[in-house]
């Protein structure tokens, strides 16, 4: 046999066993391959999302962020994308997979090619070896780098190292939520934040705050960009363990001439058309974490609802369900409970790599840290944790001296009404006296301002106790959380 036909022989030999191998991927010969998905009319994107060994998994939830579907019985989707307006697809990640992830950051997303007339955005996930019922969160807001401080420093060499330490005595996987604002006005600080989170090790789900889009743009889709390039979508999903988590971008950017001004507080109706069409597929009932920049949740409805475009449309979206809704931004401390419990709004003080900007506190007398949440099942439980702070650190005391008047006060950062009484305790041993919730400014604070660094105006805390001590030179404060932990501190004068 001449060479030509040798050739020949093995070029037809290497042929049919390359279609053998790509008949056989998916799991069977009609399965889904590469080029195997036909189009269909109207669909501008489609895919298929198979586990690492190949398998397609159904009911995979797929959005654009505003159109929704779910993978079919071999793993496929479609979806009718308007390519021109759309950036990303993405995958709601289901509890039996792993969150998808390089360098710290959650990596469950395409970007969308708008030169193809139909984009195939194919998807891998890792089957879990075991369930994630249990897992803890580190949640931080505000870090906001900047580059004409110390922030950058203070972040990588305090704050990152106190996170290490706090996690290594969590006994459940970790995950980090941080609330926007990572960086101050400069787009060129993400790479440093990022840092951090590699630096962490475990995933981390960011969204971005009013100072996270570019103040050089006059829109916000073009003002998001240095973000998305970073971070992916602004509005995204996944699913650990039993807990539907929610992540929303609630700054409205639109033709705000700096980071700091006229921008506005809300969902658009695209971001709560896309809420309402996740939500199709969680059960009633289930648990919700949502997270957002702003707090959507707060004190009084009618302050929300009058401060959070689209407020009633998102309160009906989540009204069948539990929620723990997650902010920051205010720069304050304050725990929140809302319909009948079942809702608990969490305002996150500020975890700041910015020493200059509020010193070592927050506006509110809450020490810069960060929230320790722990969830089993669907029950979670949390404390605030200050940066270099001991873990039972939860609260503050003034003498009388210190703040003009005959009382002692008592700024318990993690209140909330599920507590216990806050009492107050008389050195000479007498008897517990329940101390009265009040509100006023944070005398140490108000110190820290005094000393020239630049901050907020001091806020009325919700957290603050004064007590009347008598005669009394000295005593100790005594509160017991609603997960059974009590913490005591004394004050003498």
């Amino acid at each position: 046999m001449s060479k030509f036909y040798m050739r020949l022989l093995s070029v037809c030999l290497a042929a049919l066993v390359l279609a053998a191998c790509s008949s056989s991927e998916g799991g069977g010969d009609d399965g889904p391959t590469a080029g195997q998905i036909p189009d269909k009319a109207g669909m501008t994107v489609k895919g298929i999302v198979k586990d690492s060994a190949g398998n397609g998994i159904a009911g995979v939830v797929v959005s654009d962020g505003l159109e929704v579907t779910a993978t079919d019985e071999r793993g496929i989707y479609y979806l009718a994308s308007d390519l021109a307006r759309r950036n990303f697809v993405f995958v709601s990640v289901p509890a039996d997979c792993e969150i998808p992830a390089t360098q710290g950051c959650p990596r469950f997303y395409r970007k969308i090619d708008r030169k193809q007339a139909v984009n195939r955005a194919d998807f891998t996930l890792t089957r879990r070896k075991t369930p994630s019922d249990r897992h803890s969160l580190i949640v931080m807001a505000d870090i906001q780098l900047a580059a004409d401080n110390t922030s950058v420093d203070s972040y990588l060499g305090h704050v990152v190292p106190d996170v290490l330490k706090t996690v290594q005595g969590l006994p459940t996987e970790v995950y980090g939520v941080s609330l926007g604002d990572l960086v101050w006005n400069d787009m060129s600080l993400f790479p440093k934040y990022r840092q951090g989170l590699e630096t962490l090790g475990f995933t981390t789900f960011s969204l971005p705050g009013n100072h996270d889009h570019d103040p050089a743009e006059l829109t916000d889709s073009l003002a998001l960009q240095s973000y998305e390039r970073y971070f992916g979508p602004a509005n995204y999903s996944v699913n650990i363990g039993k807990i539907h988590y929610l992540f929303l971008d609630n700054i409205l950017f639109d033709h705000a001439p700096t980071a700091e001004e006229e921008y506005t507080i809300g969902l658009t109706d695209e971001i709560c058309r896309w809420i309402e069409a996740d939500l199709r597929y969680v059960p009633a009932g289930s648990t919700l974490v949502v997270s957002s920049h702003c707090p959507i949740l707060c004190h009084t409805k009618n302050t929300a609802a009058r401060n959070h475009r689209n407020f009633q449309r998102f309160l009906d979206a989540i009204s069948p369900y539990k929620v723990h809704a997650f902010g920051g931004h205010k720069h304050y401390h304050d725990i929140y409970r809302y319909d009948d419990g079942r809702k608990v709004m969490h305002c996150i003080a500020r975890t700041p790599g910015d020493l200059f900007i509020n010193g070592d506190v927050n506006c509110d007398g809450t020490p810069r840290g960060y929230a320790v949440v722990e969830v089993d099942g669907e029950r979670l439980s949390w404390y605030y944790k200050p940066a270099g702070g001991k873990r039972d650190m939860q609260m503050r005391l003034y003498a009388p001296g210190r703040t003009n008047s005959a009382c002692v006060y008592a700024n318990v950062w993690g209140y909330d009404t599920a507590w216990s009484a806050v009492e107050w305790i008389p050195a000479s041993g007498g008897q517990a006296v329940a101390m009265e919730r009040t509100q006023r400014t944070d005398p140490y604070y108000e110190e820290v301002l005094a000393t020239g660094v630049r901050g907020g105006m001091p806020t009325n805390t919700w957290h603050m106790f004064r007590g009347d001590p008598g005669s009394e030179r000295g005593g100790m404060v005594r509160v017991t959380d609603s997960f059974g932990h009590t913490y005591e501190s004394s004050v003498s004068w």
